[in-house]
């Protein structure tokens, strides 16, 4: 009896009712300086979303003995399907914005229940397919995903869409995610560690791609604290004195000045290949964490960042546009993937750069053309990870990906 009611979780948890007393208008997003979308295109992009969406929950949450029988969490093919806290948090984004509680809460329970850390209060990073932990101590870009889509869930709440959780309530399990974040990933008030277990205090290595200011702004305005701009002061610094930074382009791995962390990796032992330099898997993700900071709150610098990077990929061949570079422009690979894409739409919007985000647009919709049939960007499902910054971009273009918080507020 207890397998057939799970079961039937499951097929609920599947279907998803967009329905929201705070559902954003696609022309407004709920930002300082959007772009506007036309109807027809928002169409367009939220049959995508959603069918992608679909597709993500049946490939990586309930894929049965690969999602190790559908506990609930992300699970990842391309390491043999272990799961991560960054995919609990890019699972937690996806399920807010589509107005998903049963399935919110699915990957909530169960990353609580096996990832979750009680003497930190945040989460280990990785756990194998027989949910064993194998990736002890924290990722901070996962942990502030996951107080982020946190602190939306509970703007739900407040609106009225959702009913809050009866045993882990979202206002406070938020509450307590973004104290320890700020104890223990957060170094003198504005050095951003890339996890609990990192040394270096903040400035011998940081991630800049870990680099959130718009969720930090949410932090403060849901805690009524104002702790968080050092840290945003800070990021920005970095990224700018970073030496791609006339051409926008972050790399994976800096230290706090921008340069290369290297001298931290010889000295603790992290191969060459895990502090990169240039911008490549991990540094994609920069132009749609500063992207949101431009759109959503008008950040001159998030903004002045978009605009450099779409001057930058303006300027460039087609075998070289929008993909992965050296910090001084030259191309590192010679393909084109739904990751790239997608993370350079978002800084095209953020440029406000019309010629440049339909060039983009047009080609992340050839890459969606398996997206209705099958649920999936490009030519192989394989990656979470490509499937997921695919899909934020285009839960953007929808008028899915918007800042629940503001709008809940706004709403009051």
């Amino acid at each position: 009896m207890r397998a057939f009611v799970v079961i039937l979780l499951i097929l609920f948890a599947i279907v998803t009712n967009k329905t929201s007393n705070i559902k954003a208008d696609p022309s407004l997003l709920a930002c300082a300086n959007c772009l506007q979308i036309m109807p027809q295109t928002a169409t367009q992009w939220n049959r995508l979303t959603e069918a992608t969406w679909a597709g993500y929950k049946n490939r990586y949450i309930y894929c049965g003995a690969d999602c190790a029988n559908n506990v609930g969490l992300v699970f990842d093919p391309s390491i043999g399907f272990q799961t991560t806290s960054e995919g609990v948090g890019y699972g937690l984004l996806m399920a807010v914005m589509m107005n998903d509680q049963a399935n919110f809460n699915i990957i909530y329970e169960a990353a609580q229940a096996i990832l979750f850390d009680p003497s930190s209060g945040l989460f280990n990073w990785r756990a194998n397919n027989d949910l064993n932990i194998n990736g002890f101590g924290s990722a901070t870009d996962a942990d502030q995903d996951i107080a982020a889509a946190l602190v939306f869930a509970q703007s739900r709440v407040d609106a009225g869409d959702w009913q809050q959780h009866t045993t882990l309530p979202y206002d406070k399990q938020a509450e307590s995610l973004i104290d320890a974040i700020w104890s223990s990933e957060i170094v003198d008030g504005r050095y951003i560690l890339p996890g609990n277990r990192f040394g270096g205090g903040g400035q011998a290595i940081t991630n800049p791609s870990y680099f959130s200011p718009a969720w930090y702004r949410i932090f403060d305005q849901f805690q009524s604290t104002q702790r968080w701009q050092p840290v945003i002061d800070q990021g920005y610094r970095t990224l700018f004195q970073s030496p791609g930074s006339s051409l926008g382009l972050a790399p994976d791995w800096s230290d706090a000045r921008g340069q290369s962390s290297s001298a931290y990796c010889q000295r603790t032992g992290i191969e060459a290949a895990k502090c990169r330099y240039d911008m490549f898997y991990d540094a994609i993700r920069v132009p749609w964490r500063i992207g949101l900071d431009c759109l959503w709150f008008g950040d001159e610098r998030a903004c002045e960042w978009s605009r450099r990077s779409a001057n930058f990929l303006r300027g460039l061949p087609d075998d070289q546009f929008a993909i992965m570079y050296t910090l001084d422009g030259t191309p590192i690979v010679n393909y084109r993937d739904e990751t790239m894409i997608a993370m350079w739409l978002v800084a095209a919007v953020a440029a406000s750069d019309p010629s440049l985000q339909e060039r983009i647009e047009s080609q992340l919709a050839t890459l969606g053309e398996n997206a209705i049939t099958n649920g999936y960007w490009g030519n192989s499902p394989e990656s979470y990870y490509n499937q997921s910054l695919a899909w934020f971009a285009s839960a953007l273009l929808s008028g899915d990906f918007v800042n629940l918080f503001a709008l809940e507020t706004q709403s009051e």
